[in-house]
């Protein structure tokens, strides 16, 4: 019995130590998005946009190689990106840290983040309609509501920090979209993710 004891515990420690040793799963990166505000020498100054609270209001990252290669010229200030990064950030100001990966959701800034209220939800096949108001604009019930509602087409895979359960009438979000949206009255947008609203 001893012997076995000695045998669990060797087990039980290897596989801690080659789990303390393993990579960080890619899931563990944190995302910021927001409009690069420079972009110069490899670094991307970018800044949140109101809506959703990333926790700081701009963040310098910096981009290797491959990273700036593969991206070429779409960096521009003015574009919108999605950055993932391990977390780790300087005490500067503007915090610094490294980018390990950049998505270009869209070459501008302007109407890519929408916030609003949710006025009403309607589950799909492989997602939601939802319906929202601008915050700060009250609903009337009338028809004229529907010249300041938006219709949002929201993935499954797009809600971050909330759950299905969550989406009732009321609640205030912030929708990243790709700032296409059709003539229709009200107009629909897709939505690259969808997030609980704070300042």
């Amino acid at each position: 019995m001893k012997t076995f004891a000695v045998i669990l515990v060797s087990l039980l420690t290897g596989v801690l130590l080659c789990s303390a040793c393993s990579k960080a799963p890619d899931d563990a990166l944190l995302v910021y998005r927001g409009e690069i505000k420079s972009a110069e020498n490899g670094d991307i100054l970018v800044a949140q946009l109101p809506g959703h609270n990333y926790g700081q209001p701009s963040i310098l990252f910096h981009l290797n190689d491959k990273l700036r290669s593969s991206l070429g010229d779409t960096l521009v200030s003015g574009a919108f990106v999605e950055v993932s990064y391990n977390g780790m950030l300087t005490r500067s100001i503007p915090p610094q840290g490294n980018a390990q990966s950049v998505k270009v959701i869209a070459s501008f800034s302007d109407g890519i983040v929408v916030n609003g209220v949710i006025q009403s939800v309607t589950p799909g096949k492989d997602g939601y309609s939802i319906t929202i108001l601008p915050i700060g604009t009250v609903a009337t019930g009338a028809s004229e509501d529907m010249l300041h509602e938006t219709v949002l087409t929201v993935p499954m895979l797009a809600l971050e920090g909330l759950t299905e359960a969550d989406l009732v009438a009321g609640l205030s979000v912030c929708a990243v979209t790709r700032g296409i949206a059709t003539m229709s009255l009200p107009p629909q947008m897709p939505v690259v993710a969808l997030l609980p609203y704070t300042e």
